[in-house]
C-alpha cells in the first residue's frame, strides 16, 4: 500500500472497534489519547477526514500489543501501515493531565472492551496548532484548523486570548516569531466566522 487515504470517523472507529477486539482477545487493556485532526474529527462534525491518528499509546505495559493491533487493524482494513501514529508525541506537553483530555469511547463495546480512546481537548489542541503556527504546510493546515474551527469553538477572538490559550497549556514556551505575526489575523478570521 502506498499512500495513505483519508479517514473518516466511521472508519476510524472500525479501525478502533478491531484493534479493541484484538486485545480483548489477548486479556490486555489499552489507551491511547489522539490529537490534532483525528481529536478534531471525533468531537465535531465540521471535521471530515483526517490523513491519520495522531495519538499516545499511554500504558508502557501493553505498548507492544496496541501497536500489534493496530497492524492487526491496518491489515483487516486495508489502511496504511502509519495509519496510527505516536509522531505526535514530541508537540504535546510535559505534565499532561486528566483535564487536558475528553473520553470518546471504549471499544469494542462499553461493557467488554480491550481499547479505551481519549481525545485532547479543543483549547488543548488549539494550543497546540498555534504552536505549529511556525511550521507551513503546503495546504497551511494547521492555520486553517485553528482560524477556522477550534478558534471558534473555543471562543477565543482576541490576539491577548489566543496568547492566553497557548500559555494555558505550554506556560515555559513562547510562540515563535512567525506565530506571533499571524495572531492579529487568526484572531479577526475568527471574529468574522462567528459573526
Amino acid at each position: 500500500m502506498d499512500e495513505p487515504k483519508p479517514l473518516d470517523r466511521a472508519k476510524m472507529e472500525e479501525a478502533f472497534h478491531l484493534m479493541g477486539q484484538y486485545l480483548l482477545d489477548r486479556k490486555a487493556l489499552g489507551e491511547i489519547i489522539v490529537y490534532g485532526g483525528s481529536a478534531i474529527l471525533l468531537q465535531f462534525d465540521w471535521r471530515k477526514l483526517s490523513m491519520d491518528v495522531d495519538a499516545r499509546i499511554v500504558n508502557a505495559t501493553s505498548h507492544g500489543l496496541v501497536v500489534e493491533a493496530m497492524h492487526h487493524a491496518a491489515d483487516r482494513l486495508g489502511l496504511h501501515s502509519s495509519w496510527l501514529n505516536e509522531s505526535v508525541t514530541m508537540y504535546t506537553r510535559r505534565g499532561e493531565e486528566d483535564a487536558d483530555r475528553v473520553f470518546v469511547g471504549t471499544y469494542p463495546s462499553a461493557e467488554r472492551f480491550g481499547l479505551r480512546v481519549m481525545a485532547a481537548k479543543p483549547a488543548y489542541i488549539l494550543a497546540m496548532k498555534l504552536g505549529a503556527l511556525e511550521r507551513f504546510t503546503i495546504d497551511d493546515r494547521d492555520y486553517q484548523d485553528a482560524m477556522i474551527d477550534l478558534g471558534a469553538e473555543c471562543g477565543v477572538t482576541t490576539v491577548d486570548g489566543l496568547r492566553d490559550i497557548f500559555r494555558r497549556y505550554f506556560a515555559e514556551e513562547e510562540l515563535s516569531f512567525s506565530a506571533e505575526l499571524r495572531l492579529r489575523d487568526l484572531a479577526n478570521a475568527i471574529r468574522a466566522k462567528l459573526g
